[in-house]
Protein backbone atom coordinates (compact mmCIF):
# COMPACT_ATOMS: atom_id res chain seq x y z
CA UNK A 1 0.00 0.00 0.00
CA UNK A 2 1.05 3.29 -0.93
CA UNK A 3 -0.11 6.59 1.56
CA UNK A 4 0.27 10.01 -0.44
CA UNK A 5 -0.57 12.95 2.12
CA UNK A 6 -0.62 16.59 0.84
CA UNK A 7 -1.55 20.25 1.54
CA UNK A 8 -3.33 20.97 -1.56
CA UNK A 9 -2.98 24.58 -2.98
CA UNK A 10 -6.38 26.27 -4.04
CA UNK A 11 -7.22 26.27 -8.14
CA UNK A 12 -4.39 23.80 -8.77
CA UNK A 13 -4.95 20.59 -9.96
CA UNK A 14 -2.42 17.71 -8.21
CA UNK A 15 -1.56 14.64 -9.65
CA UNK A 16 -0.62 11.38 -7.97
CA UNK A 17 0.30 8.35 -9.64
CA UNK A 18 -1.46 5.36 -8.00
CA UNK A 19 -2.16 2.36 -10.37
CA UNK A 20 -4.59 0.87 -8.27
CA UNK A 21 -8.25 -0.93 -8.08
CA UNK A 22 -8.73 0.37 -4.58
CA UNK A 23 -8.41 3.77 -3.47
CA UNK A 24 -9.21 5.64 -0.64
CA UNK A 25 -9.63 9.64 -0.12
CA UNK A 26 -9.29 11.53 2.88
CA UNK A 27 -9.85 14.90 2.98
CA UNK A 28 -9.13 16.69 6.33
CA UNK A 29 -8.54 20.05 5.85
CA UNK A 30 -10.31 23.22 5.20
CA UNK A 31 -11.91 23.41 1.33
CA UNK A 32 -13.65 20.87 -0.66
CA UNK A 33 -11.98 18.67 -2.40
CA UNK A 34 -12.93 17.58 -6.20
CA UNK A 35 -11.18 14.53 -7.69
CA UNK A 36 -11.37 12.61 -11.39
CA UNK A 37 -9.47 9.26 -11.94
CA UNK A 38 -7.40 9.09 -15.05
CA UNK A 39 -8.79 12.85 -16.43
CA UNK A 40 -8.19 16.64 -15.31
CA UNK A 41 -9.91 17.54 -12.01
CA UNK A 42 -12.25 20.19 -12.29
CA UNK A 43 -15.26 21.81 -9.89
CA UNK A 44 -17.32 19.82 -11.79
CA UNK A 45 -15.72 16.24 -10.34
CA UNK A 46 -16.73 14.56 -7.49
CA UNK A 47 -17.15 16.44 -4.29
CA UNK A 48 -15.48 15.35 -1.18
CA UNK A 49 -16.53 18.05 1.26
CA UNK A 50 -14.23 19.39 4.00
CA UNK A 51 -13.87 16.81 7.08
CA UNK A 52 -14.78 13.63 4.81
CA UNK A 53 -13.67 10.68 2.85
CA UNK A 54 -14.55 8.34 0.39
CA UNK A 55 -13.85 5.16 -0.94
CA UNK A 56 -13.77 3.73 -4.78
CA UNK A 57 -13.76 0.55 -6.42
CA UNK A 58 -12.24 -0.03 -10.14
CA UNK A 59 -12.80 -3.30 -11.86
CA UNK A 60 -9.58 -2.09 -14.22
CA UNK A 61 -6.54 -0.11 -12.56
CA UNK A 62 -6.62 3.49 -12.08
CA UNK A 63 -3.39 4.82 -13.12
CA UNK A 64 -3.78 8.87 -11.97
CA UNK A 65 -6.13 10.54 -9.06
CA UNK A 66 -6.73 14.13 -10.15
CA UNK A 67 -7.52 16.67 -7.37
CA UNK A 68 -8.42 20.18 -6.77
CA UNK A 69 -9.50 22.29 -4.39
CA UNK A 70 -11.22 25.44 -3.26
CA UNK A 71 -8.88 25.76 -0.58
CA UNK A 72 -6.01 24.08 1.35
CA UNK A 73 -6.98 21.17 2.80
CA UNK A 74 -4.63 18.33 3.44
CA UNK A 75 -5.84 15.34 1.76
CA UNK A 76 -4.59 11.24 2.23
CA UNK A 77 -4.97 8.74 -0.80
CA UNK A 78 -4.31 5.54 0.03
CA UNK A 79 -3.86 3.35 -2.71
CA UNK A 80 -4.32 -0.53 -1.83
CA UNK A 81 -3.39 -1.76 -5.06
Amino acid sequence: MKIFRKTLTANTEEVFNVNSHYITILNTGDGNVFVNFDDTATTDSLLIPAGMGRSFSFQSAVENVHLISDGTPTVQIDDMR
